[in-house]
């Protein structure tokens, strides 16, 4: 006779091994290149655009909260790195950094976008919107 312990047939040993709600897990997910049914890349992050270095520092404070709170800020600070092109995690990583791409371009008036619209990466235009506004380059930006 086989015992119920085994057999599946114990109602308390079925409930607590009952699988958590895939949404659940979506929502909760730790895997740093999900994004949820929500995300596209017609999202505006932050209500205020970029218009250059006369609201650059408030922007970027303004990006940095909203893509950490996305957890997408590693696409730009440098933690999350490309994967080699053959990494089976190179299609998700190239999906986040468009994504995040298209957030950064959605929040620039169009003349800040245009200079920097063929950056590859997310980090990469992050670092040059940094050097071209940020407030140590002030005379540097006023000459060009």
């Amino acid at each position: 006779m086989a015992s119920a312990e085994g057999s599946g047939s114990d109602p308390a040993h079925n409930q607590s091994t009952q699988q958590v709600p895939q949404s659940n897990i979506e929502i909760n997910s730790p895997n740093r290149f999900f994004l949820s049914a929500s995300e596209n890349p017609e999202n505006i992050l932050v209500t205020q655009p970029l218009l250059g270095m006369r609201n650059y520092q408030s922007w970027s404070r303004a990006m940095v909260l909203a893509l950490t709170a996305k957890k997408k800020i590693g696409f730009v600070n440098g933690k999350i790195t490309r994967p080699e092109d053959d990494s089976p995690l190179y299609e998700d990583w190239e999906s986040c950094n468009t994504m995040v791409l298209s957030w950064l371009i959605n929040s620039m008036h169009f003349y800040v976008s245009s200079s920097i619209m063929y950056c590859e990466t997310a980090r990469e235009m992050w670092l040059e919107l940094q050097r071209v506004f940020s407030q140590g380059n002030g005379p540097k930006v006023y000459n060009l």
